[in-house]
């Protein structure tokens, strides 16, 4: 063993050491990693905290800590007459990074790995009132979005390499709520929507809402597997397919020029609406056509600005069909009556004025960073990585399972995203964690998280507690 490794060994071993975990917390992660995966199904009903305490010999105040962990999350509901019940809507994973538990790296979460945006917003909050569209902002606004927005929008949406109509892009807050509106003005309960077998688990959330069924299809390295979704279209009544094209979420996979077009070309046979969350498409530079160039008569292509500025600043861009923008602004009326119009305004200025290109740019370059580290720390293990993507997929070794492997690992002080948590239905997925490296707050912090993960995965899993 060279010097280098042996030093390695101690800094892990070290990053290992300083990390406790209150118990309460560890308990907390089990039981979420057993909701997420299914194990605890929505509707059951967690033991009682005194039967709980008894079996694991914990304090009754410390299960207590854990279940309102739990409830925090949106994970399960309390009641003093069915006891505490898993939610059925526990799909979408909480994101709270104000309140991270003490102690936690937390790496979960999509955010950019730069917070240029704080000195930004600082320096131009000042300037706003000078701006001749500032007193429209107490006014109600179109829920498309003021022409204004519109024409700005234009500009970010043709980093994702194609130049759409200002009369066919409905603005929204944030992309999840552009999602939204496409799924509540187009899909019925009962209808099937075809995704990657593992998926956005915001689509999943709308799906719990909205009463539709996902049917997954697996994937290979160029993507969405054309012959599975072919394969569905004719077994089952599809009314559309949704994916993320472009730096796949979770798996990092960008799809290929040809899988584009064979999944054009089967959308066009059986008549399916495309949803194109192509969040990840601006910070690719030279690209893959987007799939909406290649089918905008049934594509709804969505965009927006949480991934590349800032999660705080919620706007999004929907580009629809010729004709659609109409159906589409109906549905932001009905679910937010329009997008917040100070947003709106700061996106629209950042997006002239060149600040949004200038945040995007230190994005990418920290995001290198950080890259070099995972490739330098993790080297020798087996993950989807993309320089410009502010995670990576990491696929753990056996006997590893996703759920141990996450809740181990946050044991020891990190939390990732098991496999299980993107699933769209309950077909088995590989052994896998989302490690978000722009989540960290500093290279410094990412490679201690980096550590502790390698030399977990160097490690046998170890059960934490007994059975629920």
């Amino acid at each position: 063993m060279d010097d280098n490794e042996s030093q390695s060994e101690t800094n892990a071993e070290t990053d290992r050491k300083t990390v406790r975990v209150p118990t309460y917390l560890e308990l907390a992660t089990e039981l979420e990693a057993k909701i997420r995966s299914g194990e605890l199904q929505p509707g059951s009903q967690l033991p009682p905290q005194r039967d709980l305490a008894r079996e694991r010999a914990l304090n009754v105040s410390t299960v207590t800590r854990a279940y309102r962990e739990l409830q925090n999350w949106s994970l399960v509901t309390g009641s003093t007459r069915r006891g505490t019940i898993v939610n059925a809507e526990s799909a979408m994973p909480r994101v709270d990074r104000a309140s991270n538990p003490s102690g936690i790296i937390d790496l979960t979460v999509n955010r950019p790995a730069v917070d240029d945006f704080q000195q930004r917003l600082a320096e131009e909050l000042p300037k706003l009132s000078s701006d001749k569209r500032f007193r429209e902002l107490q006014e109600y606004q179109p829920p498309e979005g003021p022409a204004w927005a519109r024409a700005a929008g234009r500009r970010w949406i043709g980093l994702n390499g194609f130049d759409p109509a200002a009369e066919d892009i409905v603005v929204t807050s944030g992309a999840q709520h552009a999602l939204l509106a496409v799924i509540s003005a187009l899909i019925e309960p009962g209808d099937v929507v075809v995704s990657d077998r593992l998926t956005y688990y915001g689509l999943k959330a709308l799906a719990q809402m909205y009463r539709f069924r996902i049917v997954g299809v697996d994937a290979d390295d160029e993507g969405m597997s054309a012959e599975q979704l072919d394969s569905v279209c004719r077994q089952e009544r599809v009314k559309a397919v949704f994916t993320v094209p472009s730096m796949h979420n979770p798996t990092v996979v960008t799809m290929s020029d040809k899988r584009r077009r064979e999944l054009v070309d089967i959308a066009a046979r059986y008549d399916l609406a495309i949803i194109e969350d192509d969040v990840y498409g601006p910070m690719l530079g030279n690209r893959q056509a987007a799939i909406i160039t290649r089918a905008p008569e049934r594509t709804y292509h969505i965009s927006g600005l949480s991934k590349a500025l800032a999660p705080g600043l919620r706007v999004g861009y929907l580009t629809c069909p010729p004709g659609k923008a109409v159906m589409m602004a109906e549905a932001v009326r009905t679910t937010a009556w329009m997008p917040a119009p100070l947003p709106l305004l700061i996106a629209t200025r950042w997006l002239e004025n060149g600040t949004a290109n200038s945040i995007l740019k230190a994005q990418l370059a920290e995001l290198r960073a950080r890259h070099a580290l995972v490739m330098s720390i993790l080297a020798g293990h087996s993950f989807n990585a993309d320089a410009r993507c502010m995670f990576i997929w990491l696929r753990l070794p056996p006997p590893w399972r996703a759920e141990d492997f996450a809740t181990n690992v946050r044991a020891h002080g990190v939390a990732v995203m098991p496999s299980t948590a993107f699933a769209s239905d309950r077909e088995a997925v590989e052994h896998a964690v989302r490690v978000n490296i722009g989540c960290a707050t500093s290279r410094e912090e990412l490679a201690t998280a980096l550590r502790i993960i390698a030399s977990t995965l160097a490690d046998r899993p170890r059960s934490l507690f007994g059975s629920v």
